[in-house]
Formats: C-alpha cells, sequence, structure tokens
C-alpha cells in the first residue's frame, strides 16, 4: 500500500468524525436554542429522576404503551419532533399537565410548514409595530419611562423579538400567546379555508393547542388497570380512580392498592407544583411500585415496558446510520485501491452496522407485538434490513470472485440513507407506536407488503451498483458488460470456472454491471411475486384485485421498467450503459411511488 493511499485513507476517517462530531454539535446547539425556562426550572428538571416511570404502562388508542412511549406519541403533536426546553417528552408531558402557567409563553408548539412560519412572523411583526409604539408612548406620559428609556426599551424589545422569530423560522417552535395574538388568529382562519395548501397545518396548530390543555392531558393519561375488571375494561385515569375510592365502589381486595395510587399521586402533584424535586421523586418511585400491584394480572410486563421506554430514550436507534457511514468509507476504499484490510474492516464495521440494526428492528418487534411494517417508519427501516439480509448472502457467495463487497456496500449505502431519511425526517416518518388497522390484518397482505418493501431496496441497492458503473463510464471506461449476465456473473473469475468468461479477468465494467444485473433480476421476481400477492389480497378486501389506485399503477410502471431493462438487455449493443440508466430510472419511479403517491395523492394506499 503506497503512502498517498495511507494519506487518503486517513483524510476519509477524519472526514466521518468530523461529520459526526459536527452533529451531535449542532444537535447540541439546536437543543440549547429550544430552552424556554428559567434557570431554576432548569435546575428542577435535572433533579428529578423520573426513571421508575419508564415502567409503568398507559392505555393510549387499544395499545398498552410505557409511559415514556405515550408522552412521545402526546408531545409529537404539541412540540413535534422538538424536545421541548431541551427536556424529555416525560418530563415535558407531567410538567404541561401540573405547571400549565409556565408554558403560556414559552415557545413549545410546532409549526411544520416553513411557508406559514414566514407568514406568521410578518404578521407578528405588524403586530409588534402597532403595539409597541402606543405602549411606550402611554409609559412615558405616565411618566414611569424617560423618552431615553423608551428608546433603549425599544431597541431591546425589537432585538429580543427577532432573535425569537428567527429561532422559530428555524425550529418551528411558536409560544401559544403568539398564536392566539388577534392579528394571527386571523391569518389561521384564512388559511384554514384553503384545503389543498394549508388547511392541514392549521388543523395541526390547532391541534397542539388543545392537546396540551391540562384538563386534555390528565384525561388522557390512562395508567390504572381496571379495578377488578377484565381485558376489555376500561383504564382510568388516578382522577377516576379517586372518585371510586371515594363512592366505596372498588373490589374490597383493591381498596389497598387504590389507596397507595392516590396518596402517591396526591404527593406528586402537590411536589411538582412547589418544584420540590426530592419529594417529587419519593412520589413517583411510590406511584410506580403501587400501580401494578392493582389487577396485577392484568398489568403488562414490566421488563417490555421498560424496553419500550429505552428505545424510545435510544431515538429509536436511528443513528446507526453513522456506522453505516463509516462502513461505507472504508468499502468503498478496498474498491478503488484493492486493499484488502479496508475489505475486511469494511466488511466487519456493515456486519456491526447490520447487527446494531437488527437489534432494533427486534425490540421494535417485541415491545410493539408485531412485525414491524405497518407504517411508513417502519416500512423503511424493515426494507433496507431485508436488503442486508441479502447482501450478507450474496457476499458469502461472491466471497472469492471480483464482486465481493459490491453487495455490502450497496446495502450500506441504501440502509445508511434511510435511517438518515427516519433521524432527520421525524415529521414525515413518524417513530410512534400504533396499531395495526383491521384491514391490514391477512396474510396475504403479510406476504404482499413485505416482499414489495424488500423488491424496494433491492431497486435502490442496484441504483448504487449502476451509479458507481456511470461514474466508471464517465472516468473513461469503456463500455464493458458483465457477459455471463445477472447471476450468472457469479461464476467470473471464479477459480476453476470452465467458461470463457472466466478465462480473462474481468474488468470493473463487467464487474458493476453484473451486480447491477444481480439485484436487478432478483427485484424483478420480488415485485412481480408483491404484485401478485397484493391483488390476491386487494380481492380479498376490497372485492377486486385490481383498481388503478395510484400506488398500484406507479408499481406497475417500476415493474414494467424493470421488464424492458431484462428486454432492452437483449438487443442493444451498449448494454451495461443501457441496463445501468434504466436501473436508476426504475429507481426514481419506485421513489415517486413510495414518496410521493403516499405523501400527497389521495389514494387507497396513501397517507395523504
Amino acid at each position: 500500500m503506497t503512502r498517498r493511499m495511507v494519506m487518503v485513507s486517513m483524510a476519509a476517517v477524519v472526514v466521518v468524525i468530523l461529520t459526526i462530531v459536527s452533529i451531535v454539535e449542532r444537535s447540541r446547539a439546536g437543543q440549547a436554542q429550544l430552552s424556554v425556562r428559567s434557570e431554576a426550572r432548569t435546575s428542577f428538571a435535572q433533579q428529578l429522576d423520573l426513571d421508575p416511570l419508564s415502567r409503568i404502562s398507559v392505555y393510549e388508542d387499544g395499545r398498552l404503551k410505557s409511559f415514556d412511549s405515550f408522552a412521545s406519541s402526546m408531545m409529537f403533536y404539541i412540540s413535534g419532533p422538538h424536545d421541548a426546553g431541551g427536556n424529555r417528552d416525560g418530563f415535558n408531558y407531567l410538567d404541561l399537565m401540573l405547571n400549565p402557567e409556565a408554558y403560556v409563553d414559552a415557545d413549545v408548539i410546532y409549526v411544520k410548514s416553513k411557508p406559514m412560519r414566514g407568514d406568521m412572523v410578518r404578521v407578528l411583526r405588524r403586530s409588534l409595530d402597532a403595539a409597541l409604539p402606543r405602549q411606550l408612548d402611554g409609559l412615558q406620559r405616565s411618566g414611569a419611562m424617560t423618552p431615553a428609556q423608551a428608546a433603549d426599551r425599544e431597541v431591546e424589545v425589537r432585538r429580543t423579538f427577532d432573535g425569537r422569530m428567527a429561532r422559530f423560522v428555524k425550529t418551528g417552535l411558536i409560544s401559544p400567546e403568539m398564536i392566539m395574538d388577534d392579528e394571527v388568529q386571523d391569518l389561521l382562519e384564512v388559511k384554514e379555508r384553503d384545503l389543498i395548501r394549508t388547511a392541514r397545518t392549521v388543523g395541526q396548530i390547532r391541534t397542539a393547542l388543545a392537546v396540551m390543555r391540562p384538563d386534555v392531558l390528565r384525561r388522557n393519561l390512562r395508567i390504572v388497570p381496571p379495578p377488578g375488571g377484565g381485558v376489555e375494561d376500561r383504564w382510568m385515569t388516578i382522577e377516576e380512580l379517586a372518585d371510586q375510592l371515594e363512592a366505596g365502589t372498588i373490589p374490597p381486595g383493591e381498596t389497598a392498592p387504590a389507596g397507595q395510587i392516590v396518596s402517591a399521586w396526591d404527593s406528586l402533584t402537590t411536589a411538582w407544583r412547589g418544584q420540590a424535586a426530592a419529594q417529587v421523586n419519593d412520589a413517583v418511585s411510590r406511584l410506580a411500585v403501587s400501580l401494578p400491584t392493582l389487577n396485577a394480572g392484568l398489568y403488562p410486563d414490566q421488563e417490555r415496558l421498560a424496553w419500550e421506554s429505552w428505545y424510545f430514550k435510544a431515538k429509536n436507534m436511528t443513528w446507526v446510520w453513522l456506522v453505516y457511514l463509516l462502513s461505507v468509507v472504508l468499502i468503498l476504499m478496498s474498491i478503488v485501491y484493492h486493499w484488502r484490510p479496508a475489505r475486511v474492516l469494511g466488511f466487519g464495521v456493515f456486519t456491526v452496522a447490520f447487527g446494531l440494526h437488527t437489534f432494533a428492528l427486534v425490540l421494535r418487534w417485541y415491545v410493539s407485538g408485531r412485525w414491524p411494517n405497518s407504517n411508513m417508519f417502519e416500512a423503511v427501516t424493515t426494507s433496507v434490513w431485508f436488503g442486508g439480509c441479502l447482501a450478507i448472502i450474496l457476499e458469502v457467495a461472491v466471497r472469492r470472485t471480483p464482486m465481493r463487497s459490491l453487495f455490502a456496500l450497496a446495502s450500506a449505502v441504501a440502509s445508511m440513507v434511510a435511517l438518515m431519511c427516519v433521524h432527520f425526517m421525524p415529521v414525515q416518518l413518524n417513530a410512534n407506536i400504533s396499531n395495526k388497522m383491521p384491514v391490514l390484518h391477512d396474510v396475504w397482505l403479510y406476504i404482499h407488503t413485505n416482499v414489495i418493501i424488500f423488491s424496494y431496496c433491492l431497486i435502490s441497492m442496484a441504483a448504487v451498483s449502476a451509479g458507481i458503473y456511470l461514474v466508471y463510464r464517465l472516468g473513461g471506461g469503456t463500455a464493458e458488460y458483465a457477459r455471463a449476465g445477472g447471476a450468472g456473473a457469479f461464476i467470473l473469475d471464479r477459480p476453476g470456472g470452465a467458461s470463457d468468461a472466466s478465462e480473462e479477468r474481468s474488468t470493473p465494467g463487467q464487474i458493476f454491471d453484473g451486480a447491477t444485473m444481480v439485484l436487478m433480476e432478483i427485484a424483478f421476481i420480488m415485485l412481480w411475486t408483491g404484485l401478485v400477492m397484493g391483488a390476491i389480497w386487494a380481492d380479498h378486501s376490497w372485492g377486486r384485485p385490481w383498481g388503478w389506485d395510484p400506488k398500484e399503477v406507479f408499481a406497475l410502471n417500476t415493474f414494467i421498467i424493470l421488464a424492458l431493462l431484462v428486454h432492452i438487455r437483449l438487443k442493444v449493443r451498449d448494454k451495461g450503459l443501457w441496463t445501468a440508466i434504466l436501473a436508476l430510472a426504475g429507481f426514481a419511479v419506485m421513489l415517486f411511488n413510495w414518496i410521493f403517491i403516499n405523501f400527497v395523492i389521495v389514494g387507497l394506499h396513501s397517507y395523504a
């Protein structure tokens, strides 16, 4: 290995490390900008130990969740992807409920639309320009402030306002008081009439205002199993438990634990309002111990609740994309420089990343009680996991051929991009766990969904090898292709191979094209299988196998492009170039189907 190669390798690793450090620092800076409380309240939050709450259960939408999972889903309606004030969702939920006056002018409500943020800033600035001079003039007339003091005060107020608006434009967080400004309310009423472009954003703002009301937060905190009840009975709030305790309607054997729960909750609320952290911690511990003793046979496994809480505290482990990034750098170095240590190290890091990815997937499966493929977050993360499984199998199959490392690279890139999307787009790809809709409980749909998302990942992986082929051609590479063709390219350069293609060493163009064809051929079969399974399920659920729904149409379009690739390859002279172009075209149509159709166009399969 030359000195130049060593320097390039070290530089690549340094770039990855600096990228990670930069992201961490930006995250810390962002959290600092979200601070909305005084130092005293921050100190109170830091002194609290709310970890015992991770083992208590909350009933929401037909599912028993851990408290942290529940708080995350509820706060998502209010603050979107942000931890308002830099505190965890569990603290924010309880603080909003028990100390609501601290949030009247706190920037905790998330506005998703950036154009809407700009409109709100302009309206608030206009409102400030109209109100501030009158206020300062009144203070001067009353003698409470001199003209010089009024001028200084105006500068200070405008500087504070400008800084706050700049943070609002960047983070999307604004206070309820600003939203309730008369000018802003007039703006929202106008925007609400535009059903296509802005009504949804206004609806989200109004939902946030409604959800953060203390009475709504109390009403949703159903943490008490029904005393003497069964699985079908409704869980209760502590206030409802206190009413039953006072009325004497609780079964005799459940009276003592019910009294302990109500007592612990009363202590918690009193201590919280008084900012007495030690007393809050004691009350939290007593509450977490007493709740599972009420109707103990009905209470879910506390170990599962603890793991669910850990999963959400760990940000759903989407940070694993950083490990995939490191593996991409190392594997690329091994392909470019034919450096065996980089290949071994890169594949090792890829295996670690895939192991962490697998752990996150299995953990979500465990805590949700179902295979994770019921929403876009789960579909994206599970699809690339399928790709990782196939990549490892293919790498074992081609370990003695020139195609080694290409499948691991394609999988690492696809997984890295997918996990980056769910990490940096938590609003669009909501990670909160929900129940599977009844219509989805069908074995054909179960197979259809997994096969389709598997094929989508394979198309993404093929786009990576196709992109490498095009870079090779743009860099002066000749018009080469894998003459053995697709899966048959496994025999290229295999020791002892008898074909003509293996008599001479394969060129880079043949290797890249062979990897693309392997992935596209498997994707072609998987996508065809998924479409057939989807038609069978549609016939079971909707009474027809095909209905020209937008997502059905574009899934078919993707399949047609793959079919064209197979047939055009037999006719054209520059097979490698056209294979790469059609692979990228299929990837583009697939992305359009998965993103635009899901979130923009209204259909039976969409989230629009």
